[in-house]
């Protein structure tokens, strides 16, 4: 784990917490209740994980954890009954004093909260993307914010959460670590071959400036307001940069040629290059200087941002979502804390004054800035997050 300070095996000794999810298959939310597990085990805890059988099964035994069949049965007044009875069956044979639910699979998380009340046992309910949309979700959400403890990802989904909480729930609603598995983008670790094998891709020759924005490929993630700065950069005499839009994502041919189109009119061609995410990888980040997010509409949680961070990057971001919690900027952050900018959201001109002030910093105050976003990164990754569960577990079994 990281570095809490907290001593393993305090408090967890002999506990079993039992985490609820569909299937063990592979993912980023799998992964992460493996590494919860791992977590609960050095703080002495016996970890269960009910799911339907999955390619994750021996790593997670591997990890310390245990594994127990769950075989969600849809959710139906019936199928609901039986896998409420099944999981309570389960509670009080495995004598399990804690249960953690995961609300990306909502059905499965009610089922699970529910058994737990029955059985009066505390329930932990962590969210890992936004809230549901649609009357029956927010129904269903509104009923996993009666756990004893949620987290959520970032600040941003947190304040949602609390929004539409009631009164006597909101102060059970944390924003913690979203857990990424920032061990890929450290500059360190990316080969000499891996970054010019990316140069070739991206048509770099070594002596431009590259600024870097890699997101999903989705007009929320404001592409075409960057385009329109680069425009405006490059009015201003901005050259021997090359703007990399690094996306991946469900194809969207028609946003594509849009883009592309708004491109070639503003004559950005070979300024602005786009590159598929398969082609890229951490070493399209370790071949930056400066990353752009941009995004219109909230980020909840700010993947890129980070994963950018991590591998020494000041960031441009718009002040949206959970952005704003993410990349800490003049005039909020304190002075030496400052790990990149922020600006409006959709304000091309905005974006271009600020993409403008990063690439004008002096190397002294880049290489500081560059550090600190290395630092905060790393509060936002996945030990930090067994780091954070783990003292929640203690909290909770405590009480």
């Amino acid at each position: 784990m990281g570095d809490s300070g907290e001593k393993e095996g305090q408090g967890l000794d002999g506990r079993t917490i039992l985490h609820v999810v569909p299937t063990l298959a592979e993912g980023r939310i799998s992964r992460t209740v493996l590494a919860l597990a791992a977590a609960a085990a050095a703080a002495g805890a016996r970890p269960i994980v009910a799911a339907e059988k999955g390619p994750l099964v021996g790593d997670l035994q591997a990890a310390g954890g245990e594994w127990v069949a769950f075989d969600l049965d849809g959710w139906s007044p019936v199928a609901a009954i039986g896998n409420i009875a099944h999981l309570r069956g389960l509670l009080d044979r495995e004598a399990v004093d804690l249960v953690h639910v995961h609300a990306h699979a909502r059905f499965a998380a009610l089922s699970g909260l529910l058994a737990a009340r029955f059985a009066r046992i505390p329930v932990i309910a962590s969210f890992h993307g936004p809230p549901a949309e649609g009357f029956a979700g927010r129904r269903l959400d509104r009923t996993l914010l009666g756990a004893r403890v949620v987290t959520a990802p970032s600040r941003h989904i947190a304040g949602v959460l609390r929004s539409g909480a009631a009164a006597k729930r909101v102060d059970r609603i944390a924003g913690i670590s979203p857990g990424f598995d920032l061990t890929r983008f450290a500059a360190e670790r990316i080969s000499a071959r891996e970054r010019a094998d990316f140069r070739a891709i991206a048509g770099l020759e070594g002596s431009e400036r590259v600024i870097i924005h890699h997101a999903r490929f989705h007009p929320d993630k404001g592409q075409v307001v960057l385009v329109d700065a680069v425009r405006l950069l490059v009015n201003g005499g901005l050259d021997g940069t090359v703007f990399l839009i690094v996306c991946d994502g469900p194809d969207q041919p028609d946003y594509r040629a849009m883009l592309d189109q708004r491109i070639r009119a503003q004559g950005l061609d070979g300024v602005v290059r786009l590159v598929a995410a398969a082609e890229a990888g951490p070493a399209a980040l370790a071949s930056a200087h400066l990353a752009v997010a941009p995004s219109i509409a909230p980020d909840p949680v700010g993947r890129s941002a980070v994963e950018a961070m991590a591998m020494g990057l000041p960031v441009v971001a718009s002040d949206i979502g959970a952005l704003r919690d993410l990349v800490t900027a003049a005039p909020s952050a304190p002075a030496g804390e400052e790990v990149g900018f922020r600006v409006p959201a959709g304000d091309a001109m905005a974006l271009a004054e600020a993409i403008g002030r990063a690439v004008e910093l002096d190397p002294r105050s880049r290489i500081a800035m560059s550090g600190r976003a290395a630092a905060r990164a790393r509060r936002f990754s996945r030990p930090r997050l067994q780091d954070q569960m783990v003292a929640i577990y203690r909290r909770v079994l405590a009480d």
